[in-house]
This record gives C-alpha cells, structure tokens and sequence, in this order.
C-alpha cells in the first residue's frame, strides 16, 4: 500500500490532503469519500470511495455487504455486535474494492461492488474489533 496525497483534490479547504490514498499494484488509487468531506456516513448498507485509474480517470463505487456476510461478521463477536456504522465495515469494503479492481484491473462496471463472501482474515478481524 503506498500514500498519495496529491492525486484527488479536497473538499474540505480547512484540511486540504488530510485523506490516504491506497494504492494497488496495477496503479488504481482508492480514497474514502468520507475523509475527502464528500459523504456524510458510511455503513453496512453502503461505503462510498473515489477510485482514481491508471489512465487518469475517476469513479465513484459504492460497496455493500450482502446479509450473509453480515450475519457471518457478527456470528464471529463473542460479546456485543459490530453497529451498522461500525469502522470495521468502511475498512472491509476498502479491502474488498482493492482486492477487485487489482484482480480484475478494472472498477465493477455499474459503480457497485456487493460483498457476499468473506475471507478467514476478515473473519478473525471481526471477531477482534473494537467498536468504533
């Protein structure tokens, strides 16, 4: 993962550059709409992000947890559940983003990635997250 700063121009003028890009391999850059002051909450239901292509262009995406995702999430809590708005969504959804467009070198074609499986390391973060 590598940081640009300079890639995506900010909305907020009091913290210009205050947001991380992530970076993939194959040159997309991934930033959390959130930090760039564009969105007002990101969820379970949806995580927004501004993805940045190697030929210069931007998208917008928005990604979804399937139910069984969630379900399988919170099954792995041994105390209380993750809330809807939890941090740990907006970090998963990023991850999941970054794993697609390497693998298919290219954004989902209608702006939407739903995540409908989960890996043992999303997992065994569920299961450690604090709330947030």
């Amino acid at each position: 993962m590598a940081v640009n700063k300079e890639r995506f121009a900010t909305a907020n003028s009091m913290a210009p550059n205050s947001h991380v890009e992530v970076v993939t391999e194959n040159g997309f850059g991934i930033v959390r709409v959130c930090e760039l002051g564009l969105s007002g909450s990101d969820s379970v239901s949806a995580c927004h992000f501004i993805v940045g292509m190697a030929s210069g262009g931007v998208r917008s995406i928005k990604v979804e947890f399937a139910q069984a995702a969630v379900a399988l999430v919170q099954d792995q809590r041994q105390t209380d559940l993750l809330s809807r708005t939890s941090c740990f969504w907006l970090h998963c959804a990023e991850r999941h983003l970054a794993a697609y467009v390497w693998e298919n070198d290219g954004c989902p074609p209608d702006g939407r990635l739903i995540v409908d499986s989960l890996s043992v390391e999303d997992l065994l973060m569920a299961a450690k997250w604090e709330q947030s």
